[in-house]
């Protein structure tokens, strides 16, 4: 069964808020216990990991994940890439290393933060590190993972520049923090039919650096996708308020949800 699991469904404080608590979630609906960013996508059991975040760890514990063919980065905030320590684990255990995928800009800064993760062949007989091997992408040119086609996109808007990703031509859409999709990016969009797409809504309303409800509907309206699932979701994004403005072919993520593909 090709699927995606949402391994955390919330922003970068995850839900809830240190020192602030569930903010508008209803703190007894538990599909509003969110940890930070983190999807784990299987096509013909290939996994394919996007991004690695604080609570890598215990998403890869919850769910059983003992190995990884890759790991995709959309880019380099704290959320999205603080866990890559824990990928040691699966290079030292697995006995065998892991591609990363990011533009050159997310993998420079990343090495900048965490070069020990590329560590120098030498060092690695006295240390217990990832062995990580890069790989730097282009927005508009695919590459493949065994076999799953991915296509790098480009998402402007955010306080960096983010990255989502197109899988084998549309079967599973993958969209990060953004506020637009690039006008190179939506043209190969609108000309693919699109199955399942994932969407971050950070925050309901305005936010100067992430998208909103009205943000994403007006991408759904024009890329059509017949499934969407919302995700990234802050202390204001109750889940059942969420579910009730969403569009028909939408609905809310919530940690360790299965979504078939």
């Amino acid at each position: 069964m090709d699927r995606v699991i949402i391994l955390g469904s919330g922003s970068a404080s995850g839900v809830p808020v240190v020192a602030k608590g569930w903010g508008e979630c209803n703190p007894h609906n538990p599909k509003n216990i969110r940890r930070r960013a983190g999807i784990l996508v299987e096509i013909g059991g290939t996994k394919i990991q996007i991004d690695t975040s604080q609570d890598f760890r215990c998403q890869m514990l919850d769910n059983a994940i003992t190995k990884l063919d890759a790991v995709l980065y959309t880019h380099s905030h704290a959320d999205h890439i603080s866990g890559i320590d824990d990928l040691r684990a699966l290079t030292k255990y697995n006995d065998e290393s892991i591609n990363i995928y990011a533009i050159e800009d997310h993998i420079n800064e990343i090495k900048k933060r965490f070069g020990y993760v590329f560590a120098d062949v030498k060092l690695e007989e006295i240390t217990e590190r990832p062995k990580l091997v890069e790989n730097i992408i282009e927005y508009g040119k695919t590459f493949k993972v065994n076999n799953v086609e991915i296509m790098p996109i480009s998402l402007t808007g955010h306080s960096v520049p983010t990255s989502g990703y197109v899988f084998n031509k549309g079967k599973l859409v993958v969209i990060a923090d953004y506020r637009q999709i690039s006008e190179q990016s939506m043209e190969y969009l609108k000309r693919i039919d699109v199955n399942v797409m994932i969407m971050p809504l950070t925050q309901i309303g305005e936010q100067i650096y992430h998208e909103n409800i009205d943000i994403n509907k007006k991408y759904i309206d024009i890329i059509k996708p017949k499934k969407v699932i919302f995700t990234h979701m802050g202390e204001h994004c109750d889940y059942d308020e969420v579910m009730h403005i969403s569009p028909q072919c939408a609905v809310p993520a919530y940690d360790n949800m299965i979504v078939e593909i």
